[in-house]
């Protein structure tokens, strides 16, 4: 008997030892993570919580003394904290003076996120001839400032360029062309000197200013010139590379490109490259070839590439054609297709036939109740085969149930297809009373999304802003800030004289963020220097026992992410995070938001679509590291406005750098991210 009572036991016994086990080593509320080597330097544990106290003051005088201070890490954090602190144009030379003196990385990232007057340039273009060894800081500086006149300087300074320093040469000239124009013959330099270089981390930055601008600004004779050079270099020596040139060039490459990589069987790796060449189907007539490529990209593992392809061949497709019954016998009628790739294939086949859509009307309609935040691309198939009356008729009925998410879609929807349609009076007034029902709601984000359509001249006009502007007593400071930034704008462009007075009274609040952006939609408000916004408090000794790198741990939907988080770069966002996580708030929270090739964003724990977060704010923690695949960072409405959401760079986007706190990276689970579609789940959150 002992023997049979001893086994019925031991299931229980060993359930019970694997919970004590989990609750250690996880960060649930019963047995918080604790690192096995805790930051314990007391040196720089007694210093961060002065530094902090002089990082939420904003005031550079504060902050000056930490940008000395004896510790790597403490200094390395003040400078950049300084990237996001205003200075006085008068005090930039005493810390751009610093910046040569230390001559680091993140003391020159730190001045360079701050915009400089022509007398600092100057300074600046000084140092370049009397000391090469401060050039890669400078020419830093100088790719995050405005105007021509810092790429005419480091156009003219090629042969000042070491291979050491190249890169970040490379980057700002990159950066600058974004903006700024160059002549042919400098154009022609630039791609030489991209692949004269072997490596190609360099050759991308080059190229990075056409490809995330306006390719078409590169002459014939440089489109020319850089095709030849990337012939050259070969086909799938660089991924990056032929990404970058697939973008400018997609009549010349994207066939040959999807041959190749489909050949090595690496397109379905190879997410970032085939999402672009997917998007260059969008470019290119579909000759046999090009029909062949867009098949080929049609059956790649990733559903993003699948959606991207479908969207590029919309309105293109005729009945008959071999695309067309692809997509028609094969795709349509698969149970198994993806319902983000089915909504794009029944949107596609409906542009030749919209009798599809009444006979697929049951998983069209039970598609938004399982994930709402397929909306838009289920509103997209209705817009294109209803009347515009039995649309709006649609809307309205959304509207009226009251669902936010849906009501936001469904404003958005209207707002993307107004200049498409020739409204009569009776769609006009009926499209009024939407927004006006919408606007009832009182909901941050349904008011975000409507901004658009109050700046319609034809829709709403100055009788109509006391109604407008009364829905707007029910918001409040700083939670609402992204409905009052939007309203700033709108105010500014469609009711100037009448809100006046109402923007004054918003801007006698001195709240820094919002005065910050009132000023930038032009209304004369005055920034406050000295005001000091209040952040959430940071429990030092339980931050130290996180230890210098843990690892976040989001299991999802589709697979666990685990993400190695840097507790001195950004140690308020790790203290959040630690604190939400242990809590089970992120728990059940989706991603809301996806933007393939770009990020997956999620962490809004209070209204799950992107206009919600806790009811604290954390300070910007900018950090000198890129944002590159797999970085992790903390989405923002301007500075110093940060709470729960943070996001996942699918790729290298350097515009980003400095702007955004960045607090880890993943270490592992990067096939999930690239996976992730918008409404997937985090299912649990735990540390290691």
């Amino acid at each position: 008997m002992k023997y049979i009572r001893l086994r019925t036991w031991a299931p229980f016994f060993l359930i019970i030892v694997g919970v004590v086990l989990l609750l250690h080593y996880s960060s649930g509320s019963s047995g918080p993570y604790k690192s096995e080597v805790p930051v314990t330097d007391s040196l720089l544990t007694s210093s961060y919580p002065d530094l902090y106290d002089a990082i939420a003051s904003r005031k550079s005088n504060q902050l000056k003394p930490f940008l000395s201070h004896q510790h790597d890490e403490v200094r390395a954090q003040a400078w950049r904290a300084f990237a996001n602190t205003t200075v006085a144009d008068d005090s930039l030379p005493v810390f751009i003076s610093l910046a040569k003196e230390q001559n680091t990385e993140v003391a020159w990232f730190g001045i360079s996120q701050h915009q400089l007057s022509k007398d600092h340039l100057r300074m600046l273009e000084q140092a370049w001839e009397e000391s090469p060894e401060q050039r890669a800081g400078i020419a830093r500086v100088f790719g995050q400032q405005d105007g021509q006149q810092p790429l005419n300087f480091l156009l003219d300074r090629y042969s000042d360029i070491t291979n050491e320093n190249e890169y970040h040469f490379a980057l700002a000239v990159g950066r600058l062309l974004r903006d700024q124009s160059a002549n042919e013959n400098q154009q022609i330099s630039v791609i030489q000197h991209a692949f004269d270089i072997e490596n190609y981390d360099v050759s991308k930055a080059y190229l990075y200013g056409w490809y995330r601008g306006d390719e078409t600004r590169l002459s014939d004779t440089a489109q020319d010139t850089l095709f030849n050079r990337w012939q050259l270099m070969g086909t799938g020596i660089s991924r990056e590379v032929d990404q970058f040139v697939n973008k400018l060039l997609p009549a010349r490459t994207t066939y040959n490109m999807t041959i190749f990589y489909n050949g090595e069987q690496m397109l379905d790796n190879e997410i970032q490259l085939a999402y672009e060449l997917a998007k260059s189907i969008g470019k290119i007539p579909l000759n046999d070839k090009n029909s062949l490529a867009a098949k080929i990209l049609l059956t790649n593992a990733n559903p993003h590439v699948q959606v991207r392809t479908l969207q590029s061949l919309q309105g293109r497709l005729e009945e008959g054609g071999d695309l067309y019954g692809y997509i028609d016998d094969e795709m349509l009628t698969d149970p198994n297709v993806a319902d983000k790739v089915w909504l794009e294939v029944i949107e596609a086949v409906a542009s030749v036939n919209t009798g599809v859509v009444e006979e697929y009307q049951d998983r069209l309609q039970s598609i938004p109740e399982e994930n709402p935040y397929l909306w838009p691309q289920v509103l997209a198939v209705y817009e294109k085969s209803e009347s515009a009356d039995d649309y709006l008729n649609r809307i309205e009925k959304l509207v009226e149930e009251g669902r936010t998410l849906q009501v936001m879609y469904s404003l958005q929807s209207l707002a993307n297809i107004w200049s498409d349609i020739t409204w009569n009076q009776n769609q006009i007034a009926q499209i009024r009373n939407i927004v006006f029902d919408a606007l009832g709601l009182q909901d941050r984000g349904v008011y975000y999304v409507a901004a658009s359509l109050l700046e319609k001249d034809k829709l709403f006009t100055s009788d109509d802003f006391a109604q407008i502007n009364k829905s707007l007593s029910g918001f409040s400071l700083p939670e609402d800030i992204e409905v009052y930034q939007a309203f700033g704008s709108l105010y500014k462009k469609q009711f100037e004289e009448q809100a006046k007075p109402v923007i004054d009274s918003l801007a006698s609040l001195d709240y820094v963020p919002l005065n910050r952006s009132l000023a930038s939609a032009g209304w004369d408000v005055e920034v406050p220097e000295e005001s000091q916004t209040e952040f959430r408090s940071i429990d030092w000794e339980r931050l130290w026992e996180l230890g210098p790198q843990p690892t976040m741990r989001l299991v999802t939907e589709k697979g666990r992410i685990d993400i190695e988080l840097n507790t001195l770069s950004a140690p308020a966002t790790v203290a959040m995070l630690d604190s939400l996580s242990r809590s089970g708030v992120y728990e059940g929270i989706p991603f809301h938001r996806v933007v393939p090739n770009f990020v997956i964003q999620g962490g809004d724990i209070e209204r799950q679509d992107g206009y919600g977060g806790p009811d604290f704010v954390i300070p910007t923690e900018a950090s000198n590291k890129e944002f590159v695949r797999g970085a992790v960072g903390i989405a923002s409405a301007g500075p110093d406005t940060e709470g729960s959401q943070y996001f996942v760079m699918h790729q290298w986007m350097p515009h980003l750098n400095g702007n955004y706190t960045r607090f880890g990276r993943v270490v592992n689970g990067m096939n999930i991210v690239d996976r992730i579609t918008v409404g997937d789940k985090v299912l649990s959150v735990s540390w290691r």
